[in-house]
């Protein structure tokens, strides 16, 4: 009998207090779910190959570019030309700041699709619609309306920040739905006693630790916590499989590159990332405190999904959530890197207060606003709540790049004062250097020295560097790189001076400098206006490219 009344409970869709229940069959359950994901792909993806790679803002506020997707989208590409899946390289070298889950899934779409920017988009849009799905499916689960299912999961499709970072090629949209997996068995199984459930959890935590290192803690954190505050808690025996089943995910490839690459590993992976942008002091984009920059941001882009979700919390407080909430905002409010995108894995959680808390009688009403405010945010896209299915900012100098790459010039490329947010390095280009003017004497020293590496250098020693080269592929083959390829790929420049010697020492070097730069080039290289106050010097020795 209570498990008849069980299964009614997961078929209720829609309650009127004149009509009573209607239920659906299974077949009928499962047809909705997949019938919100595929809409939800629908809407993630549209339109989403067009705007060039970090034209996305990852915090609308301060209008900072995802440049990220740039950096994650050559290390794709760079597996899927080159059959590394191991380990990450960005120019060259290796770049171990996160685990390589997103790298995988960019490099197989790569595979299939080709060198396309939907390619490296399409697992943040798939785990977008999944996460939407998902919430849906959480909240029949719940015995909640079927309109008020859906008003959790059409907020969470409208809210921006969830639009945007599951539209580009970040890892915060697939550790969402990692996240969003993890708690969603917890939920059905508060003790985690069928081996499903122990295993979708524990397969999920491992995958968010495969995705984003120390940030992928957060379902194993929350487990924890709500076993503190819960009394229908899993068993230490379930706790240690659940631990144990995401180690086994996720362990071997930190195992692997802490024994391969031992020194790398530890100084870029584990010194680098986890502890100095989680407890030490990482150069910051505002000088905001660390409160008052995330309630900024969260009341500019959805201060409705907000101020329903506080007013949720007075009807109704499930511990799985609450425990999620709790880890992921004390996380944010704890690491002393600001990102708006560590905001993203809370916004699921927030949709199933709101649909849990809707009353039945009213639910059909709060699925029309909602849907009026979906129909609000599309029509405003340049508002920081708006939803944009077109670029939101632009990159100078990207179509002169594309028109160089056409050129299939054999030449290393030279980019002066670079804008490009590193959609240089997703080229097809045979060599990319970067050459900053920097005056400044004393720069920060990392435990990943790149200066000391060579990969990183001044003016000075590249210009004499048939000379100091030796002693810099010394170096790397000492941190375990077996070749100097990414000797110099930035180069840091105190003077003009130093920038027109630099030129004048490289005729066979092609620049994309700011005009200022490319007058001093005297002549040496052909000249050619390329806009965006910028100038191309090909040099007059090139070879083709096959």
């Amino acid at each position: 009998m209570r498990n008849a009344c069980a299964e009614r409970k997961k078929l209720d869709l829609w309650f009127d207090s004149e009509v009573g229940y209607a239920t659906i069959s299974p077949v009928q359950h499962r047809a909705a779910i997949s019938g919100v994901f595929l809409i939800s792909w629908v809407a993630l993806g549209w339109n989403a190959g067009s705007p060039g790679l970090a034209t996305a803002y990852v915090d609308p506020i301060a209008k900072i570019q995802a440049q990220d997707e740039s950096y994650y989208g050559s290390m794709s590409l760079e597996m899927a030309r080159h059959g590394d899946w191991l380990t990450p390289r960005f120019l060259d070298r290796y770049a171990l700041t996160k685990p390589p889950l997103l790298y995988w899934l960019q490099a197989s779409a790569i595979e299939t699709l080709g060198n396309k920017a939907i390619a490296l988009r399409l697992p943040s849009i798939l785990a977008g619609a999944a996460t939407v799905a998902l919430v849906f499916a959480w909240l029949l689960e719940e015995n909640a309306p079927f309109a008020a299912a859906a008003t959790g999961a059409l907020l969470l499709l409208s809210s921006h920040l969830f639009f945007v970072l599951s539209r580009i090629g970040l890892m915060d949209g697939l550790l969402t739905c990692e996240t969003v997996v993890a708690m969603f068995a917890l939920a059905r199984d508060p003790r985690l006693a069928s081996r499903a459930s122990l295993w979708t959890f524990g397969i999920a935590s491992g995958a968010a630790i495969l995705t984003k290192g120390i940030a992928g803690l957060f379902p194993l954190l929350a487990l924890g916590l709500f076993c503190v505050i819960s009394r229908e808690r899993p068993g230490w025996r379930r706790l240690a499989a659940a631990a144990a089943i995401s180690a086994a995910v996720a362990a071997p490839w930190h195992l692997y590159q802490l024994y391969r690459h031992t020194r790398w590993f530890w100084a870029e992976y584990v010194l680098t990332e986890v502890v100095g942008n989680s407890v030490g002091k990482p150069d910051q984009t505002t000088q905001e405190s660390q409160f008052g920059y995330y309630v900024k941001r969260w009341i500019a882009l959805d201060a409705p999904l907000l101020a329903a979700a506080l007013i949720a919390l007075t009807r109704k407080r499930p511990r799985v959530v609450l425990a999620w909430i709790i880890v992921v905002l004390a996380a944010a409010l704890s690491f002393e890197y600001r990102n708006t995108s560590y905001l993203l894995p809370i916004l699921p959680a927030l949709a199933l207060l709101v649909g849990e808390a809707i009353p039945r009688s009213r639910a059909h009403w709060a699925l029309v606003l909602a849907a009026a405010l979906f129909v609000v945010k599309i029509a405003a896209p340049v508002r920081t709540w708006g939803l944009p299915f077109k670029a939101e900012s632009v990159i100078p100098v990207e179509p002169v790049l594309d028109r160089y790459a056409a050129m299939k010039r054999g030449n290393e490329l030279i980019l002066g004062d670079p804008n490009d947010e590193f959609a240089s390095a997703c080229l097809n280009l045979p060599r990319v250097r970067y050459l900053y003017l920097d005056p400044s004497t004393g720069r920060r020293h990392y435990p990943l020295d790149l200066e000391y590496l060579g990969i990183l250098m001044t003016a000075p020693d590249y210009i004499r560097l048939a000379e100091v080269r030796p002693k810099y592929e010394q170096r790397l083959r000492d941190w375990g790189l077996d070749h100097g390829d990414p000797i110099a790929t930035a180069i840091l420049a105190p003077t003009l001076d130093q920038i027109q010697a630099l030129v004048h020492d490289h005729p066979t070097s092609d620049f994309l400098l700011p005009a200022e730069w490319a007058a001093q080039d005297a002549g040496i290289h052909e000249v050619v206006i390329a806009g965006s106050d910028r100038e191309l010097l090909l040099s007059r020795e090139t070879t083709k490219r096959p």
